[in-house]
């Protein structure tokens, strides 16, 4: 009897921000722009769950097949490249003396490409035109989901036609206005060694002590001082002086 050694591939049950971040914030993109588009009125490319009753489609299918395009337009988001910020120098944001843990945090910059697709230039255009003030004006909503710097530095691209999204090949008609949305997330590992030794206790040894009175020398020197009658911005004050009938002493020790 031989072992199964087939390797399971595709989704591994529910992907969090822990165990894969660019999946998270491509979700988040997507869960944005399906819940925004189901909000708009029925003939204004309102978004549904069902393919058939949806006015626009929003998907990060790529590619997409031609007879689905062709009958509405369609939103596909495209995750660009993802890189660390190194912000700090060696990223080191908390050291554990007792374990050796060393925790290291840094931001991940990364792009979200929105494909806003239709059979007419201008169509497509406004699509992408909603999709980029909408992620503007409600970023302070997305930041919750763990975005940094999201809504900032949106920008709309020219008409183009739309490559390889499609298959088969698209008609000449099908354009694509794209949506660039950067964006920064923080990611933080923590590395703890196995073999790090630990400090059980601390001896501390302290020793004290005193010079002999032979060590120590006394000097004095005496000095007569005549002291001032007081006075105010410059005039002298009536009253008492309190004479000085005895010289200083001034003892210094060496």
């Amino acid at each position: 009897m031989t072992a199964d050694r087939s390797v399971f591939t595709g989704i591994a049950g529910a992907q969090g921000r822990g165990e894969d971040p660019l999946f998270h914030y491509t979700r988040i993109y997507l869960l944005f722009l399906q819940g925004l588009f189901q909000q708009f009125p029925s003939g204004c490319y309102r978004w549904s769950p069902s393919e058939d009753d949806t006015e626009i489609m929003i998907t990060d299918q790529a590619p997409i097949p031609r007879d689905r395009i062709e009958q509405r337009p369609a939103i596909v988001t495209m995750r660009g490249p993802a890189q660390y910020a190194n912000i700090s120098l060696d990223q080191m944001r908390n050291v554990d003396s007792q374990t050796g843990m060393k925790e290291r945090t840094d931001l991940v910059a990364c792009t979200m490409t929105l494909n806003c697709m239709a059979k007419v230039g201008i169509e497509a255009q406004r699509i992408a035109w909603i999709v980029m003030r909408h992620i503007r004006t409600f970023k302070t909503l997305i930041q919750k989901s763990g975005f940094h710097k999201i809504g900032d530095n949106l920008s709309v691209g020219p008409e183009s036609p739309a490559g390889s999204l499609v298959q088969p090949e698209p008609d000449s008609e099908l354009v694509n206005v794209v949506v660039q949305s950067p964006f920064f997330f923080q990611w933080t590992e923590r590395v703890t060694p196995t073999d790090a030794p630990l400090v059980q206790n601390i001896e501390a040894h302290m020793r004290a002590g005193t010079l002999p009175p032979a060590a120590i020398s006394t000097k004095v020197w005496e000095r007569d001082v005549q002291a001032n009658r007081p006075t105010i911005r410059g005039r002298p004050v009536e009253g008492r002086s309190v004479p000085i009938d005895r010289p200083i002493a001034v003892t210094v020790k060496t």
